[in-house]
């Protein structure tokens, strides 16, 4: 039989229960070399005022991030580009260990750890231009790897899941850009993006089964969005009533996947692929008729009807088990 493992957490619970004083604890932690984390300062995780306001400033700042570098980057000196990028993901990355790790604050030091780490590519991208190098696939792969990399050390430093979305984003530009160094093909990206986004689903789904939800929920998320960006591409373009009819199967199955898993995630999915089949089948066989307009009013009830049967039957189809 394998031998079990405990932790610091393992320990304090147990002097909480009496069967250690606090003399033995601290005895123990010294002996081990070990430090308890300090006492979380923060409110209970959940959709409370705290965790709006983290979530809202952290995706503020990181979008305020993308947008300088989008408007302002190539204007700066080199010199200042390096100093700017090292310096935030320095400072950023500093800040959030102190919160995370010392003060007692994880969530508030976890979001700005995410965004330390998603300034790294632009940082090795940064180090490229001033050695010289021309930007190209090859060189966009150096960056990429990296980030990857940096990516995945970050989440297992930290044990933040939303670094896991970090890690989902640069395996899929991974797959892309290896796949353009490869065959040079451009128009592939939807084929790889929709086969890269249903692996990372397959992952979320292993990652949900092996107790990691918190980590899957990400992976899931990016993976679907992907999926339905990627499919409903290659969906609008064909022609092909065999291909209409796959991605009505595949959304069919998120369907399923809702009821088996027990996750509404998979139902929003499935239910939007669902409604873009019917109308992309609705405008192309009854536009220009007099029944058009009716047929979208009966997709608009038909919309009301279903929010109606979720808000009646869906705590008891996605009661945990």
């Amino acid at each position: 039989m394998a031998k079990k493992n405990f932790t610091v957490e393992d320990l304090k619970r147990w002097q909480q229960k009496g069967l250690l004083s606090a003399d033995q604890l601290k005895a123990i932690l010294a002996e081990a070399d070990r430090e308890a984390a300090p006492e979380a300062k923060e409110k209970k995780a959940g959709l409370n005022l705290v965790t709006v306001a983290y979530y809202f400033g952290g995706l503020l700042a990181f979008f305020s991030l993308v947008f300088f570098v989008g408007i302002n980057w190539e204007g700066l000196a080199d010199g200042s580009r390096l100093a700017v990028a090292l310096s935030s993901m320095l400072i950023i990355g500093a800040l959030g260990v102190w919160l995370r790790f010392r003060q007692g604050y994880p969530t508030a030091g976890g979001l700005l750890l995410f965004i330390a780490t998603a300034i790294l590519p632009l940082f090795v991208y940064t180090v490229e231009q001033q050695l010289g190098f021309a930007f190209d696939e090859v060189a966009a792969l150096y960056v990429i790897l990296i980030g990857l990399a940096g990516a995945l050390a970050a989440l297992i430093f930290s044990r933040f899941s939303l670094i896991s979305l970090l890690v989902a984003a640069a395996v899929h530009a991974l797959v892309v850009d290896i796949a353009w160094i490869i065959s040079g093909d451009g128009d592939i990206f939807p084929v790889l993006t929709a086969a890269t986004c249903g692996g990372l689903i397959l992952l979320g789904i292993a990652l949900t089964r092996w107790e990691r939800r918190l980590y899957a929920f990400w992976f899931k998320l990016y993976g679907l969005v992907g999926l339905y960006i990627g499919f409903t591409t290659l969906f609008v373009r064909s022609e092909s009533i065999l291909f209409g009819l796959l991605f009505l199967l595949v959304y069919l199955i998120m369907v399923a996947f809702s009821l088996r898993f027990r996750e509404v995630i998979y139902l929003i999915a499935g239910a939007i692929g669902i409604y873009i089949y019917i109308v992309r089948l609705v405008f192309d066989t009854f536009q220009g008729t007099v029944y058009f307009p009716l047929i979208l009013g009966g997709i608009g009830i038909s919309i009301i009807v279903l929010a109606v049967l979720y808000q009646r039957y869906g705590a008891r189809l996605f009661r945990r088990r």
